[in-house]
């Protein structure tokens, strides 16, 4: 069953709540339905009552209303205040990765990113939906619950209005939409009911017991149509059908161009996991993958024969970030329950769970949102939810330090080939560089375009690229500490980025599901990768360079050749 959570300020949108919550209700039952995040029992943080309720969430709607924000007399908005429940609600949301739909009341537009505090910036770029609060609310109800069922995955059903019009307002009829307003009126009128349709089904019943000639139905002269008696004729038929065999020649030569082994292919798609692919590395070997997924689950697979070898289970929330020992004999994972495991890459046992000691002023420790090895494989580097880095023993599994300097979630962390320095990227839309050994913070980069969301090392160490919110990345030269380039796409968010083996080229994948090649150098475009169809999470280079993979929102694996 699924767990729909509603969000809103009672003072802003309490009456058009309950007519949503009522409509949610008929349609996915009363169990599914959870309304008062905010209605917490007397003497428990509602901080984290609101964690725990969201654990368990599928999908947050926000109701939005122009109240929204809180306006206070003489003060500012509440949204602003770290204790409003509101935004606790949302940021929880966020730090969670839990699905967002905003939904506007009425006329209500998106609050901007300047009217936000930083920890809500993502929200304002969140698509939404517009409820009407007079005769279109079940036209606007039935879209919301279609898109809903799109993220649950789950086959839609009638909605529970059986509202089929157009709304009188807040959209412009599709051409299907005029087309049918400008049918014959004795056409069978669509409203929604079965005994509209009758007529049109016993006009057509009528007409069963006759039997149509295919040849009926051509000209007479057809067969002269085809191949004439002249010479002439003949001649000019056989030079057309000379003519289209070239073209299907030269379509199928530009399809099938490059054989196996061709730039670009996509070679296997590797299906199995029942949520998005949000994490993915390759074992030193370059044959073995391992992949994370938001249904809580890795996955060993055979990129050769795209068999899954194996699958662990012990997580209990979505697996954020994978990475294999430089050995392969071991595999870590971090995910949103705060933990980070090393697991035995031939049982697929869990071998040890690492936890910081350190206390917390309100919550459990935060969420893991990415892990790497250092390439001597004695040292495991995880980034989480709270700004912080952490240092762990491969060996032992204890914390050796721990690093502050990002103010946001530090979403990538990789290391320098060298494995003499670290690289961190955050949502505070900076990248950091790090003494691998003092643990210094060596440099600081600052991204324009806005949250970070993915770093990476060129093979030689002398450039880092990062990715993020904005449809761009960013190259900057380690050496001098200037940005080179700038790569911009048209993919909205790019949620990963990597370099190729040899660093001749740099993939991204982003939001409109394509993944985009680069010539890092020269910064051209060489090619779009198409295949998936949902938003691009993760990317993964073999160390042999022959293939690139990639994890997806459709819940699938796409192997390409990186060649």
């Amino acid at each position: 069953m699924p767990k729909i959570s509603i969000s809103y300020r009672r003072a802003d949108s309490e009456a058009m709540t309950g007519r949503i919550f009522d409509r949610l209700i008929a349609y996915y039952g009363k169990e599914a339905i959870f309304r008062d995040i905010d209605d917490i029992p007397a003497g428990i943080d509602f901080r984290v009552h609101i964690n725990e309720v969201l654990r368990s969430t599928h999908i947050l709607l926000a109701i939005v209303g122009p109240s929204w924000l809180g306006a206070a007399q003489g003060g500012a908005e509440r949204i602003l205040e770290e204790a409003d429940p509101v935004r606790v609600e949302v940021e929880t949301a966020l730090r969670r990765r839990v699905p967002i739909i905003p939904v506007l009341i009425g006329s209500t537009r998106m609050p901007s990113s300047e009217q936000l505090p930083p920890s809500l910036k993502d929200f304002a770029f969140r698509n939404a939906v517009k409820i009407d609060t007079g005769q279109d609310f079940d036209y606007h109800m039935d879209r919301l619950i279609k898109a809903m069922d799109t993220i649950l995955s789950q086959t839609p059903k009638p909605p529970p209005s059986r509202e089929t019009k157009v709304p009188s307002h807040g959209g412009r009829p599709s051409t299907a939409e005029r087309q049918a307003a400008a049918a014959p009126t004795d056409a069978p009128r669509r409203t929604g009911s079965r005994t509209a349709a009758m007529p049109a089904i016993a006009a057509a019943s009528a007409g069963a017991g006759k039997t149509y000639s295919f040849a009926s139905a051509l000209p007479a002269d057809w067969r002269e149509q085809i191949w004439p008696d002249s010479r002439q004729g003949q001649v000019m038929r056989l030079s057309i059908a000379g003519a289209v065999a070239v073209l299907l020649l030269i379509v199928a030569v530009a399809v099938f161009s490059g054989g196996s082994g061709g730039s670009g292919q996509r070679l296997l798609t590797l299906s199995g996991h029942s949520g998005a692919v949000t994490a993915l590395a390759f074992a030193p070997g370059g044959h073995i993958l391992v992949s994370g997924s938001a249904d809580r689950s890795l996955k060993i697979w055979d990129t050769v024969s795209g068999q899954a070898l194996k699958t662990m289970t012990g997580d209990t929330d979505t697996v954020s970030a994978v990475a294999f020992l430089p050995n392969g004999k071991r595999i870590v994972s971090g995910s949103f329950d705060r933990t980070v495991i090393i697991w035995d890459a031939d049982t697929g046992e869990a071998i040890r769970s690492l936890r910081s000691d350190q206390t917390y002023s309100w919550e459990v420790p935060p969420a893991m949102w990415s892990v790497t090895s250092s390439p001597d494989g004695t040292r495991i580097v995880s980034g989480s939810a709270d700004g912080n880095i952490r240092i762990w023993s491969a060996a032992t599994g204890e914390l050796l330090r721990v690093l502050r300097g990002h103010a946001d979630v530090v979403t990538s962390v990789a290391y320098f080939p060298s494995g003499k320095a670290l690289i961190s990227g955050s949502k505070d839309g900076t990248v950091r560089i790090w003494d691998a050994d003092t643990w210094q913070n060596l440099q600081l980069f600052t991204n324009q375009a806005g949250p970070v969301l993915s770093v990476a090392v060129a093979p030689n160490g002398k450039r880092i690229a990062a990715s993020g919110a904005a449809n761009s990345v960013a190259i900057w030269n380690v050496d001098t500490g200037q940005q080179t380039r700038t790569l911009t796409s048209e993919s909205g968010t790019l949620n990963a980025v990597q370099f190729s083996s040899d660093g001749k080229h740099l993939f991204a994948g982003g939001g409109n599901s394509n993944i985009l090649m680069w010539d890092a150098e020269g910064g051209q475009l060489l090619r779009t990768l198409t295949g998936h169809s949902g938003s691009i999470r993760s990317l993964a280079v073999s160390p042999d360079g022959h293939r690139l993979a990639s994890g997806s929102d459709d819940k699938t694996i796409g192997i390409w050749s990186a060649n």
